[in-house]
């Protein structure tokens, strides 16, 4: 489904900030290598100091900097039966959401089967062992008091440990000195950076998908796929939304032609339903993980598509029932609004005879559903419930019209 101006700006945002993740780890490699390379040049330029005690030093500060930086980087866990949640405010704007629609309004409280899901704000069935947090916790307040408190002789235990390590480089005391003074506090304070920024960045990413396992946040569909249990909460909420307009538009209006052969197919057993094949194009299919597990128990297949170039050649290669478009997408890397419209113009040239659904917002319709139309779209909707019936019915006409060709 399409997204808002807002949340494509989300998006981009969030994929910044992870390939500026991906990349941390290189810039911090690079400055190690730099640091290495500058005690080289020095052992084999003047003052040419002996290299593989320099060497060994320097990845020892290195080392001891990485671990003073893991244990102040380890994250802290809630305690059991907790959890996060977002202000009132941003919770009603979507914020802090990945996904291109906003939260329900209970998305807080997961709905589902008892055994295999989290209610969250109660506490878990299965505890998570959080030893080392806690004793990150106790050494870090250790490490602090101490250093506060003896902060005065911390030069002189500096002085005295660059005069330990100085002849082992083999060169005059003074130049000896200097060099391991300026080993201490590069690889040191460049260590502590290493590990506190992956520990802090990458290590809390590692536990929550373990706590997640362990709590079993996750629900496993009759698909075999796997769904978190906050965005099953969500999208359940946004197919009760669609219902209740659904229903509602019922109560208002006569059914369409064909209702009644759609009621008819409801009683029948899903093994007894005739085979369909459906694809449907959407550069954010995890929006559409309900409805397209609806449309399994339907009997009817979905291929997906995620771009329009990728749509044109799957549809060349198989034979489809019909096509599901969404409006806005992004392709090539610029987003368009009215990418639905194009599409359904380039299908009708290759394919005049597929029945194309347009599913969008409210506001695209708004803008762009007289043009889809026009282009040749045969649904436009923004109701899940009215896209399924609107499949069922479209694929019940196409098999209607190819047993009357066949008699």
């Amino acid at each position: 489904m399409d997204l808002s101006d807002s949340a494509g700006k989300a998006s981009k945002t969030s994929t910044a900030a992870a390939r500026k993740r991906d990349v941390l780890p290189y810039i911090l490699l690079y400055i190690l290598l730099a640091g290495l390379l500058a005690v080289l040049a020095g052992a084999l330029l003047p003052p040419y100091y002996h290299a593989v005690p320099a060497l060994l030093w320097s990845l020892g500060f290195c080392v001891s900097g990485m671990l003073l930086g893991f244990l102040f980087g380890i994250p802290r866990s809630l305690p059991s039966g907790t959890v996060n949640v977002a202000p009132p405010d941003e919770r009603a704007n979507g914020k802090g959401h990945p996904t291109d629609e906003p939260p329900a309004a209970n998305a807080d409280a997961a709905t589902g089967n008892p055994s295999n899901t989290l209610f969250l704000g109660t506490p878990t069935p299965m505890e998570i062992n959080s030893n080392l947090v806690e004793v990150s916790d106790w050494l870090t307040k250790i490490i602090v008091g101490v250093g506060l408190i003896e902060l005065k002789s911390l030069p002189g235990s500096a002085r005295s440990m660059t005069a330990f390590i100085a002849p082992s480089l083999a060169t005059d005391t003074p130049t000896a000195m200097a060099v391991v003074g300026g080993i201490m506090l590069f690889f040191s304070v460049h260590g502590f950076l290493i590990g506190y920024l992956l520990t802090r960045i990458y290590l809390s990413i590692m536990i929550k998908r373990a706590d997640s396992l362990v709590k079993n946040e996750s629900v496993r569909l009759e698909s075999g796929k796997e769904i978190d249990v906050t965005e099953l909460s969500r999208l359940q909420q946004k197919s009760l939304d669609d219902m209740q307009e659904a229903v509602t538009q019922l109560l208002l209006a006569h059914p369409p032609d064909g209702g009644a052969a759609v009621t008819a197919l409801a009683g029948v057993p899903t093994a007894q339903k005739p085979s369909s094949l459906v694809l449907w194009l959407d550069d954010h299919p995890r929006n559409n993980t309900l409805l397209l597990e609806q449309l399994e128990r339907e009997n009817i297949k979905v291929d997906q598509a995620v771009s329009m170039r990728q749509a044109l050649a799957m549809l060349q290669q198989r034979h489809y029932a019909l096509l599901i478009t969404d409006m806005a997408r992004v392709e090539n890397r610029r987003r368009i609004k009215d990418a639905g419209v194009r599409t359904v113009r380039e299908v009708r040239q290759v394919q005049p005879e597929l029945p194309i659904i347009v599913y969008c917002s409210k506001d695209t319709v708004a803008s762009y559903g007289v043009e889809a139309q026009a282009a040749g779209a045969r649904f436009i909707t923004t109701s899940g419930t009215s896209l399924l019936a609107s499949v069922n019915k479209l694929l019940h006409e196409e098999r209607e019209d190819d047993d009357q060709s066949t008699r």
